[in-house]
This record gives structure tokens, sequence and C-alpha cells, in this order.
């Protein structure tokens, strides 16, 4: 979040007591547990608005292993959430998770009971089926099973980003033109 105002939508976000498409469950958070989780440093948010109104956000934050981030999606209006919007919003993130960090691997978690994410995830190529978790959300009285996906990262990678081959010819031109730059610049210096 960079401004104030996104916070407070992310905290009127995160006070909606519970959610079909939330990630986490049911949750309930108090307003000290909801300010941690805004100014949390080690996570980034991004507000979804559909028709000018906020719906949720998907957050990402890492894991102990370097490369390795999770996903999360937070809704306070359910109706509002398609196939396709949660679709733009993930992208959105995964542009901005891989432009901005050294990514991995990243896992989405979501419950059984989570039909937009389910239908989501049927037909998108950028997730693949990794597991079912059984028993690990409880919602209405009984125990869902959790569907553990990972992202392919190649399906959400930034267009026109230099391939990890072209940058390093890219760098080693560079360092060579570096040192020959300098060798000039200096001759004088290093033939007295």
């Amino acid at each position: 979040m960079t401004t104030v105002a996104d916070e407070e939508i992310l905290d009127r976000v995160l006070s909606q007591p519970f959610s079909y498409v939330s990630t986490e469950g049911a949750v309930w958070r108090s307003a000290a547990e909801r300010l941690r989780y805004v100014k949390d440093e080690r996570s980034s948010h991004l507000l979804v608005i559909s028709a000018g109104q906020p719906v949720g956000a998907v957050s990402w934050a890492p894991g102990q292993t370097p490369g390795f981030f999770r996903l999360g999606l937070v809704s306070c209006h359910d109706d509002a959430w398609t196939p396709d919007l949660v679709d733009r919003a993930v992208r959105r993130t995964m542009a901005l998770l891989t432009r901005a960090a050294e990514v991995q691997r990243v896992e989405l978690l979501t419950p059984t009971y989570n039909d937009v994410l389910l239908e989501y995830l049927t037909d998108c190529a950028g997730f693949e089926v990794e597991g079912v978790l059984r028993d690990r959300f409880f919602l209405d009285g009984r125990y869902w099973p959790g569907v553990l996906c990972c992202a392919d990262l190649r399906e959400f990678a930034p267009q026109g980003a230099v391939e990890p081959a072209g940058r390093q010819e890219l760098l080693d031109r560079l360092r060579k033109k570096a040192l020959a730059d300098l060798a000039d610049a200096h001759h004088d210096m290093w033939t007295d």
C-alpha cells in the first residue's frame, strides 16, 4: 500500500468477517490484527476495485525459502467476484511480484467451497494443482479440503522481458565495453 487512503480501504476489506471467496476461510480479525496485517512490511497487497467499489485484495508474502511466495485473496463483496475478475487481479499481482522480486515458486491454497476460485483454476493454464489437503478449512459446521496450486511462472512472465541467457550476454558485452573504455581513458596513466 502506498497511501493512507489505500490502507484504510484495505482495513475495510479485511474487516469483513466472512467470505466464501477469501482463500483464508472464515477469519475474524480485531482492529489491532487488521492493522498488523496492513502494516506488515513483508506482505504486499493489491486492492481489487470493480465498478468503482473495493471488492477485495490480492496479497502476497515471501516464505522462508528465498524465491518462494504465497498468494492470498480477501473478499469483502463475494457477489462481485467472477473467474474473469480473479484472472485480472491475479495477473496484475503476478506482474507486480515477478517484476519486483526474484521468484522461483508461487503457491495458492484455496478451500473447495470457493466456487469462484475453483472455476478460475479449472480454466486457467497459469496454475497447476499439486494436491488436496484434507480437512484444511472449517465452515458451516464441517471440514472442507483445500486445493494447493503452484503458479506456472512462464504463464505470468512479464511481456518484453529479457531472457536470462540474453541478459547475461548483454551484461558480458557491457563489462567488456566498460573495461575497454577504462583502458582508453586511462591509457596515459598506465603507460607513463
